[in-house]
């Protein structure tokens, strides 16, 4: 307590110095608060542009389906099956799908398109699809009329490319699970940007029961996407929902044979796993930010340690000659640079906390640093203002990683000061 004391005694010797340290300190605690909570808005604006529309936070299929995705591999939709998974505390939504490749055109333009059948209430439930929709509507509750064409909602890129608007119809070409070549007229009612360019550029949705009936598919589906309020910690769920419906939790594979029947729950983790890798290699990169940032704050501190040292030696001089033990005097000295440090880095942390609230509720405009005011990365396409997330780990570590560099810093201060010979310090020949 006498040591702390001390140090806070000695932050007022000079106060300019002290206040510049502090300061840097400050600076330096405040500025990495600030960037791990707007690299951590990135990553999960980045898995909500993956997982939101697209693959949901866990996907559930056959074994077979996952080996090769052939349209027949499927799955019976069973109410009971789908109740089963719902019941799963964690999970918050369920819907269905169907999926199939085939060629979507008029007479004057062709191209491949994934034909995705959907339940219009629980996707749109479980889903932002509907806020994503730029022109016209989604699709209706019930499916078409017999006679009449199926109503249709494509990707803003699909349509670009096909140059179609509301209204106009295609015809639609693809394999069916029987073997026959399915074939439908499709009227467009819809065009959604989704924020996922994959999706935007290739996918058409269907009613579920449309999309069936044109894939000769009877109560079946190829994929269940069940949706969590949780991002990144799936892997504990996928195998509670695996254990609720009888199934097995990530991909399948290794020396074991696997039925082609069995049910497979695999994590957005393991489906699109190039984003899970480039998250972890961006998480485990922080510790770099770490060492630049807090390089500067270390300079300051030792710089600060030293020259009070320095202007203090015959003091210390005199408090050896009077019994003070070289033990002592080096803690006294360290002390007086984490208190230095805790000072800065509580002034940092409040400062950091302050601005990165205000980012965190209004978000930060990146659009200021691209030409056309969006951006894309690996596919996923990021709004103008990113909202920063502030986790406690990335406050409190901060704040304690500046405490230990503030005491390192002190080491080779205090280690001169303890080893001062105390006659010729007092007499002034060194």
């Amino acid at each position: 307590m006498v040591s702390v004391k001390l140090g806070f005694r000695n932050l007022v010797r000079n106060r300019w110095r002290s206040g510049l340290t502090l300061a840097a300190v400050a600076v330096a605690v405040a500025l990495l608060i600030w960037m791990l909570a707007m690299y951590e808005g990135w990553i999960d604006e980045m898995v909500r542009g993956v997982t939101n529309v697209e693959t949901g936070q866990l996907q559930i299929q056959t074994a077979a389906f996952i080996e090769n995705s052939r349209v027949y591999e499927t799955i019976r939709l069973d109410p009971e099956l789908v109740e089963r998974i719902a019941a799963v505390p964690a999970v918050s939504h369920v819907t269905a799908r169907v999926r199939g490749y085939g060629l979507v055109g008029n007479e004057q333009r062709s191209q491949v398109a994934r034909l995705v059948g959907v339940d219009p209430v629980a996707e749109a439930t479980a889903t932002p699809i509907v806020r994503g929709i730029v022109a016209g509507r989604w699709l209706s509750d019930q499916p078409a009329p017999e006679g009449e064409p199926r109503e249709v909602v494509i990707g803003e890129g699909v349509a670009q490319q096909l140059r179609v608007g509301i209204g106009d119809e295609l015809v639609v070409f693809l394999e069916a699970a029987d073997g026959s070549l399915g074939n439908e007229l499709l009227a467009v009612i819809g065009v959604v940007r989704t924020g996922n360019t994959e999706v935007d550029r290739l996918s058409a949705y269907m009613h579920l029961a449309d999309a069936q009936y044109l894939m000769a598919l009877a109560d079946e589906v190829h994929e269940l996407i069940v949706r969590t309020p949780e991002l990144h910690e799936t892997g504990e769920l996928a195998r509670t929902v695996a254990a609720a419906i009888g199934g097995e939790a990530g991909a399948p594979g290794g020396d074991a044979v696997t039925p082609p029947d069995l049910l497979v729950v695999r994590t957005w983790q393991e489906i699109v796993p190039a984003i899970n890798q480039m998250i972890l290699v961006f998480r485990n990169s922080y510790a770099i930010l770490y060492l630049l940032v807090y390089l500067v704050a270390a300079v300051g501190i030792v710089n600060t340690a030293r020259m009070s040292a320095l202007e203090r030696r015959r003091e210390f001089g005199v408090m050896l000659a009077i019994g003070m033990r070289p033990r002592r005097m080096f803690r006294t000295i360290v002390t007086e640079t984490v208190v230095l440090g805790a000072v800065g880095a509580v002034i940092g942390a409040i400062l950091g906390l302050i601005v990165t609230l205000h980012h965190a509720t209004a978000g930060f405009d990146m659009g200021a640093f691209t030409d056309s005011g969006s951006f894309s990365f690996m596919g996923v396409a990021f709004s103008e203002r990113i909202h920063f997330v502030i986790r406690p780990v990335n406050v409190v570590a901060p704040v304690l990683v500046m405490l230990f560099v503030a005491a390192l810093s002190g080491l080779w201060p205090a280690l001169r000061a303890a080893r001062i010979d105390p006659a010729p310090t007092i007499a002034g020949r060194t």
